[in-house]
Protein backbone atom coordinates (compact mmCIF):
# COMPACT_ATOMS: atom_id res chain seq x y z
CA UNK A 1 0.00 0.00 0.00
CA UNK A 2 2.78 2.41 0.90
CA UNK A 3 4.46 1.71 -2.41
CA UNK A 4 1.26 2.58 -4.31
CA UNK A 5 1.03 5.81 -2.31
CA UNK A 6 4.43 6.75 -3.73
CA UNK A 7 3.07 6.43 -7.26
CA UNK A 8 0.37 9.00 -6.44
CA UNK A 9 2.98 11.74 -6.14
CA UNK A 10 2.27 14.77 -8.40
CA UNK A 11 5.51 14.17 -10.29
CA UNK A 12 4.02 11.05 -11.88
CA UNK A 13 0.62 12.52 -12.77
CA UNK A 14 1.37 13.38 -16.40
CA UNK A 15 3.02 10.01 -17.00
CA UNK A 16 -0.01 8.05 -15.78
CA UNK A 17 -2.43 10.25 -17.74
CA UNK A 18 -0.45 9.86 -20.97
CA UNK A 19 -0.06 6.12 -20.46
CA UNK A 20 -3.79 5.68 -19.82
CA UNK A 21 -4.72 7.63 -22.98
CA UNK A 22 -2.33 5.55 -25.10
CA UNK A 23 -3.45 2.21 -23.71
CA UNK A 24 -7.17 2.96 -23.92
CA UNK A 25 -6.79 4.01 -27.55
CA UNK A 26 -4.53 1.15 -28.76
CA UNK A 27 -6.36 -1.86 -27.38
CA UNK A 28 -4.46 -1.96 -24.05
CA UNK A 29 -1.25 -2.92 -25.85
CA UNK A 30 2.18 -2.16 -24.33
CA UNK A 31 3.75 -2.26 -27.76
CA UNK A 32 4.21 0.64 -30.13
CA UNK A 33 6.22 3.84 -30.20
CA UNK A 34 7.30 5.29 -26.86
CA UNK A 35 5.36 8.11 -25.23
CA UNK A 36 6.90 11.54 -25.71
CA UNK A 37 6.43 13.75 -22.66
CA UNK A 38 7.15 17.41 -23.36
CA UNK A 39 7.36 20.45 -21.14
CA UNK A 40 8.05 18.49 -17.95
CA UNK A 41 9.08 20.34 -14.84
CA UNK A 42 12.35 19.46 -13.14
CA UNK A 43 10.46 17.57 -10.41
CA UNK A 44 8.49 15.57 -12.99
CA UNK A 45 11.63 14.69 -14.96
CA UNK A 46 13.43 13.60 -11.79
CA UNK A 47 10.51 11.45 -10.61
CA UNK A 48 9.92 9.68 -13.94
CA UNK A 49 13.62 9.19 -14.71
CA UNK A 50 14.13 7.78 -11.21
CA UNK A 51 11.27 5.33 -11.67
CA UNK A 52 12.75 4.13 -14.97
CA UNK A 53 16.34 4.08 -13.68
CA UNK A 54 17.24 6.44 -16.51
CA UNK A 55 19.18 9.69 -16.75
CA UNK A 56 17.12 12.85 -16.47
CA UNK A 57 16.98 14.62 -19.87
CA UNK A 58 18.48 18.09 -20.24
CA UNK A 59 16.24 20.95 -19.16
CA UNK A 60 13.42 21.51 -21.66
CA UNK A 61 14.11 18.31 -23.61
CA UNK A 62 11.28 15.75 -24.05
CA UNK A 63 11.35 12.48 -22.18
CA UNK A 64 10.58 9.31 -24.17
CA UNK A 65 8.96 6.47 -22.24
CA UNK A 66 8.45 2.95 -23.58
CA UNK A 67 5.28 1.46 -22.08
CA UNK A 68 6.82 -2.01 -22.18
CA UNK A 69 9.93 -0.79 -20.33
CA UNK A 70 7.76 1.05 -17.80
CA UNK A 71 5.76 -2.13 -17.23
CA UNK A 72 8.93 -4.12 -16.61
CA UNK A 73 10.32 -1.49 -14.21
CA UNK A 74 7.12 -1.57 -12.17
CA UNK A 75 7.13 -5.36 -12.01
CA UNK A 76 10.78 -5.42 -10.94
CA UNK A 77 10.25 -2.78 -8.26
CA UNK A 78 8.76 -3.17 -4.82
CA UNK A 79 5.36 -2.48 -6.46
CA UNK A 80 5.48 -5.89 -8.17
CA UNK A 81 2.52 -5.06 -10.38
CA UNK A 82 2.30 -4.37 -14.12
CA UNK A 83 1.45 -1.06 -15.71
CA UNK A 84 -2.20 -1.94 -16.44
CA UNK A 85 -2.77 -2.99 -12.81
CA UNK A 86 -1.09 0.16 -11.52
CA UNK A 87 -3.22 2.43 -13.72
CA UNK A 88 -6.39 0.63 -12.67
CA UNK A 89 -5.45 1.00 -9.01
CA UNK A 90 -4.66 4.71 -9.44
CA UNK A 91 -7.55 5.79 -11.67
CA UNK A 92 -10.06 2.99 -12.02
CA UNK A 93 -10.44 0.27 -14.68
CA UNK A 94 -9.03 1.00 -18.12
CA UNK A 95 -11.46 1.09 -21.04
CA UNK A 96 -10.50 -0.65 -24.26
CA UNK A 97 -11.97 1.99 -26.56
CA UNK A 98 -10.86 0.15 -29.67
CA UNK A 99 -12.78 -2.96 -28.58
CA UNK A 100 -15.76 -0.80 -27.56
CA UNK A 101 -15.81 0.84 -30.96
CA UNK A 102 -15.55 -2.51 -32.73
CA UNK A 103 -18.44 -3.85 -30.66
CA UNK A 104 -20.55 -0.77 -31.45
CA UNK A 105 -19.76 -1.08 -35.15
CA UNK A 106 -20.67 -4.76 -35.11
CA UNK A 107 -23.96 -3.94 -33.38
CA UNK A 108 -24.72 -1.16 -35.84
CA UNK A 109 -23.87 -3.46 -38.77
CA UNK A 110 -26.39 -6.03 -37.51
CA UNK A 111 -29.00 -3.33 -36.98
CA UNK A 112 -28.40 -1.94 -40.49
CA UNK A 113 -28.89 -5.41 -41.89
CA UNK A 114 -32.18 -5.56 -40.00
CA UNK A 115 -33.27 -2.25 -41.58
CA UNK A 116 -33.06 -3.91 -45.00
CA UNK A 117 -35.96 -6.16 -43.92
CA UNK A 118 -38.21 -3.22 -43.05
CA UNK A 119 -41.49 -3.27 -44.98
CA UNK A 120 -40.71 0.14 -46.51
CA UNK A 121 -37.52 -1.30 -48.04
CA UNK A 122 -38.34 -4.91 -48.95
CA UNK A 123 -38.89 -5.33 -52.67
CA UNK A 124 -38.26 -1.64 -53.41
CA UNK A 125 -35.02 -1.23 -55.35
CA UNK A 126 -34.92 2.53 -54.92
CA UNK A 127 -35.30 2.27 -51.15
CA UNK A 128 -32.59 -0.40 -51.01
CA UNK A 129 -30.29 2.01 -52.87
CA UNK A 130 -31.24 4.80 -50.49
CA UNK A 131 -30.45 2.67 -47.45
CA UNK A 132 -27.01 1.85 -48.82
CA UNK A 133 -26.41 5.50 -49.77
CA UNK A 134 -27.21 6.70 -46.26
CA UNK A 135 -24.95 4.03 -44.73
CA UNK A 136 -22.07 4.80 -47.11
CA UNK A 137 -22.22 8.58 -46.74
CA UNK A 138 -22.79 8.60 -42.98
CA UNK A 139 -25.82 10.88 -43.36
CA UNK A 140 -27.72 9.28 -40.49
CA UNK A 141 -24.66 9.43 -38.24
CA UNK A 142 -24.23 13.15 -38.93
CA UNK A 143 -27.89 13.81 -38.24
CA UNK A 144 -28.56 11.55 -35.26
CA UNK A 145 -25.20 10.35 -33.89
CA UNK A 146 -25.48 7.20 -31.79
CA UNK A 147 -29.27 7.25 -32.28
CA UNK A 148 -28.91 6.88 -36.03
CA UNK A 149 -30.40 3.38 -36.31
CA UNK A 150 -33.44 4.43 -34.29
CA UNK A 151 -33.81 7.54 -36.46
CA UNK A 152 -33.58 5.43 -39.60
CA UNK A 153 -36.16 2.95 -38.35
CA UNK A 154 -38.55 5.78 -37.50
CA UNK A 155 -38.01 7.42 -40.91
CA UNK A 156 -38.82 4.10 -42.58
CA UNK A 157 -41.92 3.79 -40.39
CA UNK A 158 -43.08 7.14 -41.77
CA UNK A 159 -42.37 6.13 -45.37
CA UNK A 160 -44.23 2.89 -44.78
CA UNK A 161 -47.24 4.76 -43.36
CA UNK A 162 -47.45 6.66 -46.65
CA UNK A 163 -47.94 3.47 -48.66
CA UNK A 164 -51.64 3.89 -48.06
CA UNK A 165 -53.56 6.34 -50.22
CA UNK A 166 -54.42 8.43 -47.15
CA UNK A 167 -53.75 12.14 -46.83
CA UNK A 168 -52.14 13.55 -43.69
CA UNK A 169 -51.15 16.76 -42.06
CA UNK A 170 -47.48 16.61 -41.12
CA UNK A 171 -48.00 17.07 -37.38
CA UNK A 172 -50.73 14.42 -37.31
CA UNK A 173 -48.55 11.94 -39.21
CA UNK A 174 -45.66 12.60 -36.80
CA UNK A 175 -47.88 12.13 -33.77
CA UNK A 176 -49.45 8.93 -35.07
CA UNK A 177 -46.28 7.30 -36.41
CA UNK A 178 -43.73 8.56 -33.87
CA UNK A 179 -45.60 9.87 -30.85
CA UNK A 180 -44.14 13.37 -31.28
CA UNK A 181 -46.04 15.98 -33.32
CA UNK A 182 -42.79 17.83 -34.09
CA UNK A 183 -40.60 14.83 -34.96
CA UNK A 184 -40.97 15.50 -38.71
CA UNK A 185 -40.40 19.25 -38.54
CA UNK A 186 -37.87 20.63 -41.00
CA UNK A 187 -34.39 20.25 -39.52
CA UNK A 188 -35.25 17.37 -37.18
CA UNK A 189 -33.22 14.17 -37.86
CA UNK A 190 -36.14 11.84 -38.55
CA UNK A 191 -37.94 14.44 -40.64
CA UNK A 192 -34.81 15.08 -42.69
CA UNK A 193 -34.23 11.36 -43.29
CA UNK A 194 -37.87 10.77 -44.24
CA UNK A 195 -37.85 13.62 -46.78
CA UNK A 196 -34.51 12.41 -48.13
CA UNK A 197 -35.99 8.93 -48.63
CA UNK A 198 -39.14 10.25 -50.33
CA UNK A 199 -37.13 12.45 -52.70
CA UNK A 200 -34.67 9.64 -53.46
CA UNK A 201 -37.51 7.23 -54.26
CA UNK A 202 -38.83 9.72 -56.83
CA UNK A 203 -35.36 10.17 -58.35
CA UNK A 204 -35.11 13.76 -57.14
CA UNK A 205 -32.40 15.64 -55.28
CA UNK A 206 -32.81 16.59 -51.63
CA UNK A 207 -35.01 19.70 -51.16
CA UNK A 208 -32.96 22.88 -51.47
CA UNK A 209 -35.34 25.08 -49.50
CA UNK A 210 -38.60 25.17 -47.57
CA UNK A 211 -40.72 25.28 -50.71
CA UNK A 212 -39.08 22.14 -52.11
CA UNK A 213 -39.43 20.48 -48.72
CA UNK A 214 -43.18 21.19 -48.68
CA UNK A 215 -43.48 19.95 -52.27
CA UNK A 216 -41.87 16.58 -51.47
CA UNK A 217 -44.28 16.07 -48.59
CA UNK A 218 -47.24 17.24 -50.67
CA UNK A 219 -46.40 14.75 -53.45
CA UNK A 220 -46.44 12.02 -50.78
CA UNK A 221 -49.91 13.13 -49.62
CA UNK A 222 -48.79 15.18 -46.60
CA UNK A 223 -49.75 18.83 -46.02
CA UNK A 224 -47.20 20.94 -44.14
CA UNK A 225 -48.96 23.53 -42.01
CA UNK A 226 -51.33 24.75 -44.72
CA UNK A 227 -52.50 27.77 -42.71
CA UNK A 228 -49.25 29.58 -41.84
CA UNK A 229 -47.82 29.38 -45.38
CA UNK A 230 -49.37 32.04 -47.61
CA UNK A 231 -49.02 34.49 -50.48
CA UNK A 232 -50.03 38.14 -50.98
CA UNK A 233 -52.03 38.77 -54.17
CA UNK A 234 -53.96 41.52 -55.96
CA UNK A 235 -56.65 40.91 -58.61
CA UNK A 236 -55.97 37.19 -58.76
CA UNK A 237 -58.62 35.73 -61.11
CA UNK A 238 -61.57 34.49 -59.09
CA UNK A 239 -60.60 36.55 -56.03
CA UNK A 240 -61.42 40.00 -54.68
CA UNK A 241 -59.86 43.13 -56.18
CA UNK A 242 -58.60 44.02 -52.73
CA UNK A 243 -55.15 42.80 -51.62
CA UNK A 244 -55.52 39.35 -50.11
CA UNK A 245 -53.24 37.05 -48.18
CA UNK A 246 -54.19 33.54 -49.23
CA UNK A 247 -53.16 30.59 -47.11
CA UNK A 248 -51.74 27.47 -48.69
CA UNK A 249 -55.04 25.79 -47.88
CA UNK A 250 -56.93 28.40 -49.90
CA UNK A 251 -54.42 28.23 -52.74
CA UNK A 252 -54.77 24.45 -52.94
CA UNK A 253 -58.53 24.92 -53.40
CA UNK A 254 -58.06 27.62 -56.09
CA UNK A 255 -57.42 27.00 -59.77
CA UNK A 256 -56.59 29.54 -62.44
CA UNK A 257 -59.48 30.02 -64.90
CA UNK A 258 -58.80 29.69 -68.61
CA UNK A 259 -59.54 33.41 -68.94
CA UNK A 260 -56.38 34.25 -66.99
CA UNK A 261 -54.24 34.28 -70.12
CA UNK A 262 -53.04 37.88 -69.89
CA UNK A 263 -49.80 38.93 -68.22
CA UNK A 264 -49.37 38.49 -64.49
CA UNK A 265 -46.76 40.46 -62.61
CA UNK A 266 -44.60 39.36 -59.71
CA UNK A 267 -42.86 41.66 -57.23
CA UNK A 268 -40.64 41.13 -54.21
CA UNK A 269 -42.00 43.74 -51.78
CA UNK A 270 -45.53 44.36 -50.41
CA UNK A 271 -45.15 48.12 -50.93
CA UNK A 272 -45.49 47.61 -54.69
CA UNK A 273 -48.71 45.65 -54.32
CA UNK A 274 -50.12 48.15 -51.82
CA UNK A 275 -49.40 51.08 -54.18
CA UNK A 276 -51.02 49.23 -57.08
CA UNK A 277 -54.12 48.62 -54.97
CA UNK A 278 -54.27 52.30 -53.97
CA UNK A 279 -53.68 53.82 -57.40
CA UNK A 280 -54.93 51.26 -59.93
CA UNK A 281 -57.26 49.03 -57.90
CA UNK A 282 -59.27 46.58 -59.97
CA UNK A 283 -57.74 47.85 -63.24
CA UNK A 284 -54.39 46.34 -62.33
CA UNK A 285 -53.44 43.03 -63.90
CA UNK A 286 -52.87 40.18 -61.44
CA UNK A 287 -49.98 41.02 -59.11
CA UNK A 288 -48.35 38.44 -56.85
CA UNK A 289 -45.89 39.44 -54.12
CA UNK A 290 -43.34 36.80 -53.05
CA UNK A 291 -42.20 38.77 -49.96
CA UNK A 292 -38.68 37.39 -50.11
CA UNK A 293 -38.02 33.75 -50.92
CA UNK A 294 -41.15 32.43 -52.68
CA UNK A 295 -43.38 30.30 -50.49
CA UNK A 296 -45.03 27.09 -51.59
CA UNK A 297 -48.30 29.00 -51.87
CA UNK A 298 -46.71 31.61 -54.15
CA UNK A 299 -45.17 28.95 -56.38
CA UNK A 300 -48.47 27.11 -56.75
CA UNK A 301 -50.28 30.32 -57.76
CA UNK A 302 -47.62 31.17 -60.35
CA UNK A 303 -47.48 27.64 -61.74
CA UNK A 304 -51.26 27.62 -62.07
CA UNK A 305 -51.25 30.93 -63.95
CA UNK A 306 -48.49 29.74 -66.27
CA UNK A 307 -50.41 26.51 -66.92
CA UNK A 308 -53.33 28.45 -68.46
CA UNK A 309 -51.01 30.55 -70.64
CA UNK A 310 -50.43 33.63 -68.48
CA UNK A 311 -47.12 35.44 -69.15
CA UNK A 312 -45.28 35.87 -65.85
CA UNK A 313 -43.02 38.90 -65.38
CA UNK A 314 -40.78 39.35 -62.34
CA UNK A 315 -39.24 42.39 -60.64
CA UNK A 316 -37.22 42.56 -57.43
CA UNK A 317 -34.74 44.70 -55.55
CA UNK A 318 -31.44 45.43 -57.26
CA UNK A 319 -29.33 44.17 -54.37
CA UNK A 320 -27.55 40.87 -53.79
CA UNK A 321 -30.39 39.32 -51.82
CA UNK A 322 -32.80 40.45 -54.52
CA UNK A 323 -30.71 38.66 -57.15
CA UNK A 324 -30.60 35.54 -54.98
CA UNK A 325 -34.40 35.54 -54.65
CA UNK A 326 -34.81 36.13 -58.38
CA UNK A 327 -32.44 33.24 -59.05
CA UNK A 328 -34.67 30.92 -57.01
CA UNK A 329 -37.73 32.14 -58.91
CA UNK A 330 -35.95 31.60 -62.24
CA UNK A 331 -34.86 28.09 -61.24
CA UNK A 332 -38.27 27.00 -60.03
CA UNK A 333 -40.27 28.86 -62.69
CA UNK A 334 -38.11 29.05 -65.84
CA UNK A 335 -41.03 30.47 -67.81
CA UNK A 336 -40.87 33.75 -65.84
CA UNK A 337 -39.49 36.75 -67.77
CA UNK A 338 -37.76 39.76 -66.17
CA UNK A 339 -39.90 42.85 -65.66
CA UNK A 340 -37.69 45.96 -65.75
CA UNK A 341 -35.12 43.71 -64.08
CA UNK A 342 -32.17 43.67 -66.46
CA UNK A 343 -28.85 45.47 -66.70
CA UNK A 344 -30.29 48.24 -68.89
CA UNK A 345 -32.97 48.99 -66.27
CA UNK A 346 -30.45 49.06 -63.43
CA UNK A 347 -28.04 51.32 -65.32
CA UNK A 348 -30.85 53.71 -66.27
CA UNK A 349 -31.82 54.05 -62.59
CA UNK A 350 -28.21 54.57 -61.53
CA UNK A 351 -27.78 57.27 -64.18
CA UNK A 352 -30.89 58.99 -62.80
CA UNK A 353 -29.21 59.17 -59.39
CA UNK A 354 -31.62 56.76 -57.71
CA UNK A 355 -29.07 54.52 -55.97
CA UNK A 356 -27.85 55.96 -52.65
CA UNK A 357 -27.14 52.83 -50.57
CA UNK A 358 -23.97 50.80 -51.05
CA UNK A 359 -24.33 47.16 -52.03
CA UNK A 360 -23.58 44.88 -49.11
CA UNK A 361 -23.32 41.16 -48.47
CA UNK A 362 -22.31 38.22 -50.62
CA UNK A 363 -22.54 38.90 -54.36
CA UNK A 364 -24.88 36.82 -56.49
CA UNK A 365 -25.45 36.04 -60.17
CA UNK A 366 -28.17 36.90 -62.67
CA UNK A 367 -28.61 34.00 -65.12
CA UNK A 368 -31.64 35.65 -66.77
CA UNK A 369 -29.31 38.52 -67.76
CA UNK A 370 -25.58 37.78 -67.35
CA UNK A 371 -24.76 41.50 -67.64
CA UNK A 372 -26.83 42.57 -64.63
CA UNK A 373 -24.64 41.28 -61.80
CA UNK A 374 -21.40 42.75 -63.27
CA UNK A 375 -23.19 46.08 -63.79
CA UNK A 376 -24.17 46.08 -60.12
CA UNK A 377 -20.59 45.21 -59.11
CA UNK A 378 -19.32 48.18 -61.13
CA UNK A 379 -21.86 50.72 -59.82
CA UNK A 380 -21.79 49.36 -56.27
CA UNK A 381 -25.20 50.70 -55.25
CA UNK A 382 -28.50 49.04 -54.38
CA UNK A 383 -31.79 50.13 -55.93
CA UNK A 384 -34.99 49.04 -54.25
CA UNK A 385 -38.40 48.49 -55.80
CA UNK A 386 -39.86 51.42 -53.89
CA UNK A 387 -37.33 53.73 -55.63
CA UNK A 388 -38.58 52.78 -59.11
CA UNK A 389 -42.21 52.42 -58.09
CA UNK A 390 -43.50 55.00 -60.60
CA UNK A 391 -42.17 52.99 -63.55
CA UNK A 392 -43.66 49.77 -62.21
CA UNK A 393 -47.06 51.37 -61.70
CA UNK A 394 -46.98 52.80 -65.24
CA UNK A 395 -46.51 49.28 -66.58
CA UNK A 396 -49.42 48.00 -64.51
CA UNK A 397 -51.66 50.84 -65.70
CA UNK A 398 -50.99 49.91 -69.33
Amino acid sequence: MNEMKLLERPGYGRLWAAARRRLESNGLSLEGTPLTLRGLTRDESDAIAGLLGARRPPSGAPLRVSLDALDQCLRASSIRRGLLDVLAALGGPLVDRRAEKAAREATWAREWEALATHRAVRGDGRMCEWLEHVRRTGLARRLAGDSRVTAMREALDVVDALRLEARYRLAVLAAEALGDAHALDRGRPVGTLAVHALAWRRGESFPADAADWRRVWAEAGVACDDLSCGVLVLNLPGCSAEPLRLTLRQVMAWSAPASARGPAYVCENPAVLAAAADEIADLSPPLICVEGMPSTAALIVLESLAAVGSDLRYHGDFDWRGLTIAGVVARKLPMVAPWRYEAVDYCRAVAAGVGTVDLAGQSSTSPWDPELAPAMEDAGVAIYEEQVLADLLDDLRR
